[in-house]
C-alpha cells in the first residue's frame, strides 16, 4: 500500500471562538485509502506539448462520505501545480456499477479508476516526478479533506513507436487523441483485465478549403464527406493477422447499422497488421468489400490495405486507428505512437494561411490541419 498524507482543515463556525485561526491536522495512513499508479505509459511529443499519460487507482471515496471538489497534478519535487481539474472538468472516473453492456459482461469494481494525460509545454522543463492532491468535502464530518498520493516517475528513457501515416494527401485532421478525453480515458473491465486498446487511438477526417467543414451537401450520405473512399496504407511493414469486410456501412451520420452481436463488430470492417516487436496496427470502419489484403499477407510500409468508410460504431465516414500489444481492438494495451512526418498547413476553423511547418517523429494536437507527402 502507498503511504498517503491526509490533511484535514477544521474551520470554526461564524460567531463562535472569535479570533480562532484555521487548524490543520496532518496524519499518514497505510490503510484502505490509497492512490496508486497502475499504468505509466511512455510520454510522447506533439507540436505543442510533451504529453505524460498514466492511470490511477484509488479507494472508493464516496463510501467514505467524500465529495470530490478538485484534482491538482503536482511537480512532486517543487510541489508546484502543473494542472488543475475542477468539478465538471474531472477525468472520466470509473466506478461501480459500470453501465450495462449487452455484449460484454463487465466486471464489478471495488476501486475507482481514472486516467490523466498531462500536457507539459515544450518550453518548460518536464517534471522528474509527479504526484496528486485530491481535494474533497467530507460530507459526514462537514470538513475539507485533502489527500496526496499517486507518485508517477515518467519514463523519459523510452521513446514511442514511430509510424508512417495511414493516409496520404492534404487537409487531414487526426483527433480524439492528444487529449484527456475520448479515446484516452476508455477502459474496459472484463475478466479481471483492463482493456485500453483505444487509449491512443485517433479518428481522422478531411476538411474543406476553409478548414471548417468535413462534408458538403447531405450529411446523411457517405459520398458527402471529403474523406470517404480514401485509400488506407500500411503504417509499417508487417503481416496481416486479421481482416473482415462484410458488414454493411452506416449512411452518413445516421448510425443505421449498429446492431452489434460481438465486440469486434464495433470496429466494423477492419484490418489488423502485426508490425513486429509486439505492436499491432488496427484500422476500423472500412468500406464493405474494400479490404485489399488477407491474413498471412506480408505488406510493406505504404502498401494499400483498404478504403476509408463508415462501418461499425461510426457516426460519419472516418478511420479509427490504434496501436496495441495484441490483435484486439479493445482488450489489448493501447500503446502511444508518433508520426514519422507531417506538414502542418493550418488549424481547424482558422482559414488564415500559415507558412507550412514540417514535423518529424511527433504527434499532432487535435486542431492541426495536416498534409502528408
Amino acid at each position: 500500500m502507498n503511504t498517503l498524507r491526509y490533511v484535514v482543515a477544521l474551520f470554526a463556525l461564524p460567531g463562535m471562538m472569535s479570533g480562532c485561526c484555521k487548524k490543520e491536522v496532518v496524519y499518514t495512513s497505510t490503510g484502505d485509502r490509497t492512490i496508486e499508479v497502475i499504468i505509466n505509459d511512455t510520454p510522447f511529443r506533439t507540436d505543442q506539448y510533451l504529453r505524460i499519460p498514466y492511470t490511477l487507482k484509488s479507494w472508493e471515496w464516496k463510501k467514505s462520505g467524500f465529495s470530490l471538489r478538485q484534482i491538482n497534478v503536482l511537480d512532486d519535487v517543487s510541489k508546484n501545480v502543473l494542472a488543475t481539474y475542477n468539478n465538471g472538468q474531472f477525468p472520466k472516473i470509473y466506478q461501480d456499477p459500470l453501465p450495462v453492456n449487452t455484449i460484454m459482461a463487465l466486471d464489478k469494481l471495488d476501486h475507482y479508476y481514472f486516467s490523466i494525460q498531462l500536457p507539459v509545454p515544450l518550453d518548460k522543463a518536464p517534471p522528474s516526478r509527479i504526484s496528486h492532491r485530491l481535494v474533497f468535502r467530507d460530507t459526514v464530518n462537514n470538513q475539507d479533506v485533502t489527500v496526496e498520493g499517486g507518485v508517477v516517475v515518467p519514463r523519459y528513457n523510452e521513446v514511442p513507436l514511430v509510424i508512417g501515416s495511414p493516409v496520404r494527401g492534404t487537409k487531414w485532421m487526426f483527433f480524439n487523441q492528444s487529449t484527456n478525453d475520448y479515446h484516452f480515458n476508455t477502459i474496459i473491465f472484463l475478466g479481471g483485465k483492463l482493456g485500453t486498446g483505444e487509449r491512443f487511438a485517433f479518428d481522422n477526417m478531411q476538411v474543406d478549403d476553409n478548414f471548417d467543414k468535413f462534408y458538403q451537401g447531405d450529411p446523411g450520405k457517405n459520398s458527402a464527406y471529403f474523406c470517404y473512399l480514401d485509400t488506407l496504407y500500411a503504417v509499417a511493414g508487417g503481416v496481416v493477422v486479421a481482416c473482415s469486410d462484410t458488414m454493411i456501412e452506416n449512411d452518413g451520420n445516421q448510425r443505421n447499422h449498429v446492431n452489434f452481436k460481438a465486440p469486434v463488430e464495433y470496429a466494423g470492417n477492419h484490418v489488423i497488421l502485426n508490425i513486429g516487436n509486439g505492436h499491432y496496427a488496427m484500422y476500423a470502419h472500412c468500406v464493405t468489400h474494400s479490404i485489399m489484403v488477407k491474413p498471412g499477407d506480408t505488406v510493406k510500409e505504404g502498401s494499400p490495405v483498404a478504403l476509408l468508410g463508415n462501418s461499425g460504431n461510426s457516426d460519419a465516414p472516418h478511420l479509427h486507428f490504434e496501436i496495441g500489444d495484441a490483435p484486439d481492438f479493445f482488450m489489448c494495451n493501447g500503446l502511444p505512437f508518433v508520426l514519422r512526418k507531417f506538414v502542418k498547413i493550418g488549424a481547424y476553423q482558422n482559414p488564415a494561411p500559415i507558412a507550412p511547418v514540417i514535423y518529424n517523429n511527433i504527434m499532432n494536437e487535435q486542431t492541426v490541419v495536416m498534409k502528408f507527402e
